[in-house]
């Protein structure tokens, strides 16, 4: 009774720590934008009906019912989502695996996991909150089905998970995991899970097709997609993913291959050993997580605990399920177009709820308060965030100016409210604008102005592509840059790229050129 009393103090913890950080981001969802990331994706979302796509997700075709033009209310909804659907994944799993800690209590750590994993940074509903979301609930869906064991559970698990295929079409790997789950634990005593598994996953295909997008539509978008890349051989190719599971394989399963095999070739076979290399291990990395974080190390480790793990006289599912926590992320950041330490670290999720279930499973009280204590660091320190620049590219702090957007209020700094009053009187309400940099996409949202196609890279050749399906040409265009982005000569310089550059005005607006087509006017 006394150990149940301190293992729930711990959850109440959890609660605290949720509720802190909750407070912190709510409080801070009205100020800054991030003017590439955040911009590029509310531009899919606002013009969802019209968009052509260059990538292989439809995120925001997917979550379309959730959005909202007030920044702010989207903010929240985005987190909400995300932190929900976290709390059922983390409850139902402390409830499944019967761990210690109240599953109430614990459904928290997985909001404290979400906030710590973001850091209110691209915090407006995309391609990697809807992998989380859809993962979280398909996951949901099928731990319901281990408990209870009825069908349609799995229905509407493989519905979900589905649709992760058309989040991201790459990130679909993720789905792999689940499949062989399913595979191991049924195929020879209920096999007719497997038929319920699979109907699900072509339930959520029909559904996609029947209720998102067309099949002509979507086949359209591939198109598009392998004409994208035509006009942009560097990005993605073989080799990047080549690279990319050499990495994982070379610094995560290949070390852990050798010393599993080394642990059975000798007599260190005893659990004790295995449990003090792990605590050596997992001292080392809380020490160097101080100075810097190494996702693969992180995942070395974990694997070294799904192995211990694995020793205990549990059921296979539960080995097994853990196993799929392990394993999902990497199907999940495969495909973003960056290594696994860099977008991995997103989906943190899954590798602290499998190595708290393990740390909970099978170690005792005083053990775990290592990892809390390591855990309350993370929670304590949160707060730098809003002093920190960073990749957002703005201060927190510093967003102090009310600015008009959609109609409603958002908070920036002093410097980007004056870009924007120096760029209205020209770009506000205009449809054809071609920017220098995708950090100034921002502008065009702001403004509500439109490119040919969003685009993170300015090809020129992809550019002039997309005007000319939409019947114009470089010469129906405005042309702006900055003096910290300028157009890059070799991918499109304006007064080259238009047939006529003499029509063309230069225009000195604040830290911005503008290139003003001769038939120009304001709206």
């Amino acid at each position: 009774m006394e150990k149940k009393l301190y293992w729930n103090i711990t959850g109440i913890l959890f609660i605290v720590c949720a509720l802190f950080m909750g407070w912190f981001n709510y409080s801070n969802f009205d100020k800054g934008l991030v003017m590439n990331d955040e911009a590029y994706y509310l531009m899919h979302f606002r013009d969802f009906r019209d968009m052509i796509t260059i990538d292989a997700t439809n995120y925001f075709r997917i979550f379309q019912i959730f959005y909202t033009d007030n920044i702010y209310h989207f903010r929240i909804i985005t987190f909400a989502l995300v932190n929900l659907s976290s709390w059922l994944l983390f409850f139902l799993a402390a409830k499944y695996f019967r761990l210690r800690i109240h599953p109430v209590l614990f459904g928290f750590l997985g909001v404290c996991i979400n906030f710590l994993s973001w850091h209110g940074t691209i915090i407006v509903l995309n391609q990697y909150h809807g992998n989380i979301l859809l993962m979280n609930l398909g996951l949901s869906c099928l731990i319901l089905f281990g408990m209870y064991k009825k069908h349609f559970l799995l229905l509407i698990s493989g519905l979900f998970l589905a649709l992760i295929f058309f989040d991201g079409i790459p990130h679909a790997l993720a789905i792999g995991p689940v499949v062989l789950f399913i595979l191991i634990n049924y195929w020879k005593k209920q096999r007719s899970a497997i038929y319920f598994f699979f109907g699900g996953l072509v339930l959520g295909i029909t559904f996609y097709f029947t209720f998102i997008q067309s099949i002509s539509s979507y086949i359209s978008q591939l198109e598009y997609i392998k004409i994208y890349k035509h006009f942009h051989r560097k990005q993605h190719p073989i080799r990047f993913y080549a690279f990319w599971f050499a990495q994982v394989i070379g610094f995560v399963f290949v070390p852990l291959a050798v010393f599993i095999t080394y642990y059975h070739k000798n007599v260190l076979r005893k659990k004790e050993m295995l449990d003090k290399i792990i605590l050596i291990f997992g001292g080392l990395l809380i020490v160097l997580s101080f100075f810097f974080s190494n996702l693969y190390m992180l995942y070395f480790f974990l694997g070294l605990l799904l192995y211990r793990f694995f020793l205990e006289p549990v059921l296979l599912e539960e080995k097994t399920l853990v196993a799929v926590l392990w394993l999902v992320p990497f199907g999940l950041a495969f495909g973003s177009g960056f290594y696994f330490h860099i977008r991995g670290g997103m989906y943190q999720i899954y590798f602290f709820l499998a190595l708290n279930t393990i740390l909970l499973k099978i170690y005792s009280l005083r053990l775990y308060l290592i990892y809390l204590a390591s855990f309350l660091w993370g929670v304590i320190v949160y707060p730098q965030f809003i002093h920190e620049k960073g990749w957002k590219d703005f201060v927190y702090t510093e967003q102090t100016v009310p600015v008009e957007i959609n109609g409603n209020i958002l908070y920036l700094d002093a410097k980007r409210k004056k870009d924007i009053e120096d760029l209205r009187p020209y770009l506000q309400n205009q449809e054809n604008v071609v920017y220098s940099k995708n950090n100034l996409t921002g502008y065009l949202y702001i403004l509500n102005a439109k490119a040919p196609v969003p685009y993170y890279f300015t090809l020129k050749d992809y550019i002039k592509f997309m005007m000319e399906k939409q019947g114009k040409t470089p010469d129906d265009y405005i042309y702006i840059e900055n003096d910290e982005y300028p157009f890059s000569i070799s991918d499109l310089n304006p007064m080259k790229f238009v047939k006529r550059p003499e029509n063309y005005t230069k225009v000195k607006a604040g830290r911005f050129t503008l290139y003003l087509p001769e038939h120009f006017q304001k709206k």
